[in-house]
């Protein structure tokens, strides 16, 4: 299959449309959500642990300090412009070992996330990115990846919205094909073949044996091939109840979603709190990722994208109300203790 041909047949697949493409026709519906609401920024009334809401620019560092360290992969934050020597002694201090995780703290949709092998890739990418706060995470090699999105709905009740399996991208052997053919037929990461070429340079004209599977991408990003599944149908009781004390945990937390990792699908049952690890929390710009499978419809994707838009402008409604009747009492000089607006 030629390089034209694959591009051709990706136009076919929504999943790989541009975001700004698959998310036109949701623009004109916050327009209309915003004009509704006589705010432009509704959705900052959710969320206040982070900065517009979760929308852009919030600390990742900031919203993980606020959970169990037995849940996190140990994580430092590396400020602009530190020396790659104090960026390895707080290594050291912290025992994180490679591989490594490198991410900006400040950023969306996955951009900037790399998997770290050794001293010398870390002080490449320190290069790049010196100029701008980043995070560096322990590695967690568990094999389930998943995505839950998470919020109260407007009688307070703890809902889960959507559950998405992260199914990485990787070549399997025949004991015919030589490794850079079979990456060449895989459609997902047609537009990184110079990057995994490079990556896998030594292994390219090798034959992997029949049945030998090889990890191309460990970051669990759209973007870099990695396969969105729909895994609603794992949602559990006890699924829910730890997506609900994490969220509890987290002040104002409103609308979001949980990127975990899991030792085996028992792990929210399990007494073990070592065998769930939150990557990271996103706020209001979470999207329900289960409609990038590849067998959901673009007609379910949109009716799925519109009905948490109206989530979100409900839940933001509703906390304004909420902040409005307390306003008149703090102005009154009264002292109002609150453990929690009943804004969902």
């Amino acid at each position: 299959m030629t390089k034209v041909t694959q591009q051709f047949k990706r136009l076919f697949y929504y999943e790989f449309w541009p975001f700004w493409i698959l998310y036109f026709p949701a623009y004109f519906y916050y327009f209309y959500l915003a004009i509704k609401s006589k705010r432009s920024l509704y959705f900052t009334s959710l969320n206040s642990c982070m900065h517009y809401g979760g929308a852009f620019l919030t600390s990742k560092y900031k919203v993980l300090k606020h959970l169990d360290k037995s849940n996190l992969p140990t994580t430092v934050l590396v400020q602009p412009k530190t020396s790659f020597s104090d960026i390895e002694q707080l290594l050291i201090e912290n025992k994180i070992a490679y591989p490594l995780i490198v991410k900006p703290d400040k950023g969306e949709r996955g951009k900037g996330v790399e998997k770290i092998n050794t001293s010398k890739d870390l002080r490449l990418h320190h290069k790049r990115f010196e100029q701008i706060t980043f995070l560096i995470q322990e590695y967690i090699d568990y094999t389930i990846e998943l995505g839950i999105l998470f919020f109260w709905d407007k009688n307070d009740k703890p809902i889960i919205s959507s559950v998405t399996q992260k199914s990485f991208c990787s070549i399997t052997g025949n004991g015919t094909d030589c490794f850079g053919t079979l990456v060449q037929q895989k459609e997902r990461i047609q537009h990184r073949i110079k990057i995994i070429r490079k990556r896998f340079e030594k292994q390219w004209n090798t034959i992997p044996s029949d049945g030998e599977k090889i990890l191309l991408e460990p970051i669990g990003n759209h973007n870099k091939g990695t396969m969105f599944l729909d895994a609603r149908h794992m949602l559990s009781t006890e699924m829910l109840h730890w997506t609900k004390s994490c969220a509890e945990k987290v002040p104002g937390f409103d609308y979001g979603r949980f990127d975990i990792k899991i030792k085996q699908w028992n792990a929210f049952s399990s007494t073990n709190k070592n065998d769930i690890k939150i990557m990271e929390v996103n706020g209001v710009n979470s999207e329900p990722c289960h409609i990038y499978d590849p067998s959901y419809t673009l007609i379910k994707t949109y009716k799925d994208i519109f009905y948490h838009m109206r989530i979100i402008y409900e839940l933001s409604k509703q906390k304004k109300r909420a902040k409005d009747r307390l306003m008149p009492f703090l102005k009154t000089g009264c002292k109002v203790a609150l453990n929690k607006i009943p804004y969902a």
